[in-house]
């Protein structure tokens, strides 16, 4: 049995997660809606062409080699993030793990590329982006690559016009590694036993 500590910060991060993936959907959707009104906002959605899911395919993958040759070359210090990521997803079942990611995916693309770019550009939507990712800022690393990440997505979204490149990205990326994170904590458990 885990540690009761272990399982609260877990639950709790687990539900913050959920609740600010929420506040993040309700927050694109209202100011969408408000901002853009309703025709914009359908248009944000309007389906790719195979050259824009192709790119999208492109930029998930070189983001994911990216990060995966980050974890396996570069000191493991560079890219602690306090656990956050491996108490969250570590036990998560695969299916939670997909939702999870299409929901985080959806609801960022929406409210930064679809809403705050549209006003102030994709260099500050990217730089308000990085910021919220409070628990990167004193790590140089991670707050580049969640920075560079950030400006791929908003170029891709601004080349095709539409969301869904930037959103299949974004879900392609988070979920690729988090499952790559899980198969790694797997393994590590495996060779302890």
């Amino acid at each position: 049995m885990k540690d009761s500590g272990q399982e609260i910060d877990e639950a709790n991060l687990r539900l913050n997660l959920w609740l600010t993936q929420g506040l993040v959907l309700a927050v694109a959707a209202g100011s969408s809606l408000f901002f853009l009104g309703w025709e914009r906002t359908v248009r944000l959605f309007t389906a790719p062409d195979g050259s824009g899911l192709a790119l999208a395919l492109l930029v998930a993958l070189g983001i994911i080699l990216a990060s995966v040759a980050m974890d396996r070359y570069l000191p493991s210090s560079w890219q602690d993030d306090g656990n956050v990521n491996e108490t969250v997803f570590g036990n998560m079942s695969p299916f939670m793990t997909l939702l999870v990611c299409i929901s985080v995916g959806v609801g960022e693309e929406w409210l930064f590329r679809g809403v705050v770019q549209s006003w102030v550009g994709n260099l500050w939507t990217s730089i308000i982006f990085t910021l919220i990712h409070v628990r990167y800022l004193k790590k140089p690393l991670l707050f580049i690559s969640v920075f560079v990440t950030s400006l791929l997505l908003g170029m891709l979204y601004e080349r095709e016009g539409t969301l869904w490149p930037s959103i299949i990205a974004h879900i392609l990326i988070d979920l690729v590694l988090a499952y790559y994170l899980q198969f790694t904590l797997n393994r590590r458990k495996g060779k302890k036993q």
